[in-house]
């Protein structure tokens, strides 16, 4: 499948003059899993009562392209059966809703000369201004602000982003629970593997529950403790009824929305090395760090005041535990030098990556 490109992420809350002016009725492209495989949705956002909601309104299958029709060197339509299907469901569109959707099944020659001429820019963007956005940001939901800014920004939330309105948290206007949810999940495919229980710890805002000195480490840190505040906060969303404004659900079971995150997180592990604000996901070109030099097994055994054999006797969660001691007395917040905090983090990254070996 080609790289798909979200125009615009949301959030979900109730429409108020403020927020979102007017009826808004939108459509979006939805993945789900069906019979052990992956199926594209055309679904929509509506008003029900002044409540964002979604419905389904047509199964793409596992590939859309097939729906699209080439003729010319650039010339290319959609099968009457798009169309015909909408009109049954009696909603109104035009062609431009439908391209929007297809645009990332379409012939990369084609799609990016759709993208120059802009024309599947949302009509919601001109809604309001920045300071008439500024109430519907205060109903975003924390959980969506926070995957987005990881997302867009590949940094986690040490508690900026209640400080001052975003900029960027501007598109999460008008959007139901599931276009949200469908919209992060298009962007999630692009995260790296090795990205993903980072992702979700920064997405969960367990950075603010650790101290400062081992937050950005979270390899460092006892990994039960961190699996026992995942699947506490994973629950706590799960209870909370401004979460799932304009969806079904009782709390119970974790939901579908939610047990996403604990598959991402229990599945995968946390990088060692660098720490998690050197982290970048952005979609852009960034400079590559600077080369660290390496640290000999034997000055790796100097910083952790052990010898050799010591080294051999302990496990992994013992030689962590002597990280966040050293780490707490010499981290550059409590007074130590930055170096010396560098070296120690390399050292433990070099022994621990020793441990995994055997």
């Amino acid at each position: 499948m080609s790289k798909i490109e979200s125009e615009a992420l949301g959030g979900v809350f109730p429409l108020s003059p403020q927020s979102c002016p007017g009826e808004v009725i939108s459509f979006y492209l939805k993945r789900i899993r069906q019979r052990g495989a992956y199926h594209f949705m055309i679904s929509e956002t509506y008003t029900d009562r002044g409540v964002l909601k979604s419905r389904d309104l047509m199964d793409l299958g596992p590939d859309p392209s097939i729906y699209v029709e080439y003729f010319d060197p650039r010339g290319f339509a959609f099968q009457s059966v798009i169309e015909e299907n909408l009109k049954m469901a009696g909603v109104e569109f035009c062609p431009d809703d439908i391209e929007r959707i297809f645009k990332p099944f379409l012939r990369p020659d084609i799609r990016r000369i759709i993208e120059n001429f802009d024309r599947s820019r949302r009509s919601r963007s001109k809604i309001a201004c920045n300071h008439e956005l500024c109430p519907g940001q205060r109903m975003v939901h924390i959980f969506d602000a926070r995957r987005l800014y990881y997302l867009r920004f590949g940094r986690f939330d040490s508690g900026e982003l209640g400080l001052k309105h975003w900029k960027f948290l501007n598109v999460f206007l008008c959007k139901s629970r599931d276009e949200i949810e469908s919209d992060l999940d298009l962007m999630e495919q692009q995260l790296p593997p090795g990205e993903y229980a980072a992702y979700v710890y920064a997405s969960l805002g367990l950075t603010l529950l650790f101290p400062r000195h081992i937050r950005d480490y979270p390899s460092a840190i006892d990994r039960d403790n961190v699996d026992r505040r995942v699947l506490s906060e994973l629950c706590k969303i799960n209870s909370d009824a401004d979460f799932f404004i304009g969806v079904q659900h009782e709390n119970g079971s974790l939901h579908e929305y939610l047990k996403k995150y604990a598959w991402l997180y229990f599945d995968s592990e946390f990088r060692t090395g660098p720490s998690l604000a050197d982290f970048r996901f952005t979609g852009r070109p960034v400079n590559p760090a600077p080369v660290r030099p390496i640290i000999s097994l034997q000055d790796a055994f100097s910083i952790f005041e052990i010898s050799a054999e010591q080294f051999s006797r302990i496990g992994g969660r013992e030689l962590t535990s002597i990280f966040r001691r050293k780490a707490k007395k010499i981290h550059p917040d409590t007074g130590g030098e930055h170096e010396d905090f560098l070296r120690l983090s390399q050292a433990y990254e070099q022994l621990m990556e020793i441990k995994k070996r055997k």
